[in-house]
């Protein structure tokens, strides 16, 4: 006889054997239940049958709950996929466990095992204490979850119970976990684990999946398999400056994915939340919140061999006008056992380059220094003021003498300008002598105005020349005092306590608490002073627009950061001076129209 038939049936003795071994480890059978014992009868002992007597004479009546017979063998019907997943409550209920490090003072509740507050120990608040970026209305739900192939484990309110109490981290002292644990009436355990460095504002966190055999194998069989986790931001940031205006025009969400950076402005949630949400799939790297100084980002860690395929999503609650993120990342299992885990860097701090750029994924580029052709001035001018401020520990002289270098520097070009709009002002009277000639015939008019140019070597270009030249630094002057979280709560002099806020010196109650701010006004008069010198080439019209531009520039200036006015009211000061120099030093020909 052929020995390969006896081997076939041989194996497939072995496998079904084998088979039959290893599903009743998997899945065990349950337990029969224990019968309950009766007080007053032995029969009540017999494990065969055990009966419930009626509730209610009611019940009696209509056969309801009367005598039922319960068989402690029976099998019990399989828990159903929702309920496999529906948390178990805890003994503690929800409990605040506070984290406190040099830097921050963070309180985390163990129902979602959600970030509830924020403080940072080194930045005050306008109204004292330190600065808090959780909102006190924000919401319990944290938008994190488990997505399964057929099902999501929702973690935004699961109960978890902590390891320990509160944690105090001394600088130096090294890294700390707060490790929160939660299981399902599955059998599943989920892990969210906090990883604090007294060093840095960022914090690592982790959320695993695990279980016995039992419960992952249920789980496959009725779920699929865990392919994401997913990490949400759902309460926004809090105000935090006493100019709400000022911070209502940077607040913005932003997504990192691939080479792009997506950024949505909260603004445009009062006309159609739709106009900040998006969603985007690839190499997922961050998405965050920020105002004008701090910042709320999710990073995907950097060293994890290579691009992470993932989903992010931005978008914004109108009710609360709060902004929010999430970011999906793939479920892994990782050497704690856990067979779907992923990890998340969460930076809550200050928008500071040199802190976000040691994450390498871009994050400084998400701090607002304006257009891309003027980041890098922007940054050059931020990074010259903060060496500037290393040998001066003042930001107000600092400004000072950036305003004076600035001017100095473009002091070739200011002169020329104004000599060219000096010869512009002495030709006027021959302008309007070739203006009456040729007043019906505009093309001999533009002809005759040129040769003039021409013969008495007059560009009239040359006036706009430096400002064309300057424009792109005096826009980066702006970004850079205007954003630069170097000068929040920096004081100069007097009255000027804070250089990234208007300089009131008292409110005015019969103005509705309208605030006085005194820099605007002297930057007016600065302004008019210096527009006496400026050579008027446009005849009355002209005229009354240098004395009108002083009042426009003093309404836009009123509420602008005193650093930012401080810069212009030198820079017109530093203008005047000029002028008046190059006036000065100019031999008059006749005809000079200054005002």
């Amino acid at each position: 006889m052929d020995r390969r038939p006896v081997i076939g049936f041989a194996l497939i003795f072995v496998m079904i054997i084998g088979y039959s071994l290893l599903m009743n480890k998997m899945y065990p059978k349950p337990l029969p239940s224990k019968p309950v014992a009766a007080a007053t009868t032995p029969a009540a002992a017999t494990p065969a049958a055990e009966t419930v007597p009626a509730t209610s004479p009611a019940a009696a009546a209509t056969g309801i709950g009367q005598q039922q017979v319960i068989d402690p063998l029976a099998p019990v019907a399989p828990l159903t996929m929702a309920e496999m997943l529906q948390p178990v409550p805890t003994a503690d209920g929800s409990t605040i466990i506070t984290v406190t490090t040099p830097l921050y003072r963070a309180r985390i509740d163990t129902r979602g095992g959600a970030v509830v507050g924020w403080e940072l120990l080194q930045h005050k608040a306008w109204q004292g204490g330190p600065v808090q970026l959780v909102p006190k209305e924000a919401p319990a739900d944290g938008g994190d979850a488990i997505v399964f192939r057929a099902a999501q484990l929702d973690l935004s309110l699961f109960p978890y119970t902590a390891d320990g109490g509160d944690l105090q981290l001394a600088a130096g002292s090294g890294k700390r976990t707060l490790v929160l644990k939660g299981a399902t009436r599955g059998g599943l355990e989920v892990r969210k684990i906090y990883t604090f460095d007294p060093a840095v504002y960022g914090v690592t966190v982790d959320i695993e999946l695990g279980g016995d055999g039992a419960a992952v194998g249920n789980m496959l069989v009725q779920t699929g398999a865990a392919d994401a986790v997913r990490f949400g931001w759902n309460h926004g940031i809090a105000p935090i400056e006493r100019r709400q205006k000022l911070e209502e025009a940077a607040l913005r969400s932003f997504a990192g994915i691939g080479e792009d950076i997506h950024f949505r402005k909260r603004q445009s949630m009062k006309k159609d939340v739709t106009k900040v949400e998006g969603q985007w799939r690839g190499s997922a790297r961050f998405a965050g919140l920020q105002d004008r100084y701090f910042t709320i980002i999710g990073i995907v860690p950097k060293g994890q061999g290579g691009p992470v395929e993932g989903t992010v999503r931005i978008g914004g609650n109108r009710d609360r006008m709060a902004q929010t993120w999430a970011v999906e990342l793939p479920a892994r299992s990782n050497e704690s056992g856990a067979v779907a885990a992923s990890r998340l860097e969460l930076y809550i701090g200050p928008q500071q380059a040199e802190l976000l750029s040691v994450y390498g994924q871009g994050l400084e580029k998400t701090m607002d220094m304006g257009w891309k052709w003027v980041r890098p001035l922007s940054t050059l001018v931020l990074k010259g003021m903060e060496l500037l401020y290393k040998v001066i520990p003042n930001y107000g002289v600092v400004i000072i003498i950036f305003s004076v270098l600035t001017k100095l520097m473009f002091y070739p070009l200011t002169k020329t300008s104004t000599e060219s709009m000096k010869k512009m002002a002495e030709l006027q009277p021959k302008m309007k002598a070739l203006q009456e000639k040729y007043k019906n015939d505009k093309e001999k008019l533009n002809q005759a105005t040129l040769k003039l140019y021409q013969e008495e070597k007059v560009n009239p270009l040359s006036g706009c020349l430096p400002l064309l030249v300057q424009s792109p630094v005096f826009i980066a002057l702006y970004q850079a005092l205007s954003r630069t979280i170097s000068l929040r709560g920096q004081p100069f002099f007097g009255w000027i306590s804070d250089l990234s806020q208007p300089d009131s010196v008292m409110t005015l109650p019969f103005l509705g608490g309208a605030d006085l701010n005194i820099l605007p006004f002297l930057m007016g008069i600065a302004m008019y002073y210096q527009t006496k010198f400026t050579p008027n080439t446009g005849g009355g019209q002209m005229a009354a627009m240098n004395t009108m531009m002083p009042v426009i520039m003093v309404f836009i200036f009123y509420n602008m950061p005193s650093g930012l006015v401080l810069y212009w009211l030198i820079n017109n000061v530093m203008q005047a001076y000029q002028s008046w120099q190059i006036h000065r030093a100019a031999v008059k020909s006749g005809g000079v129209a200054t005002k």
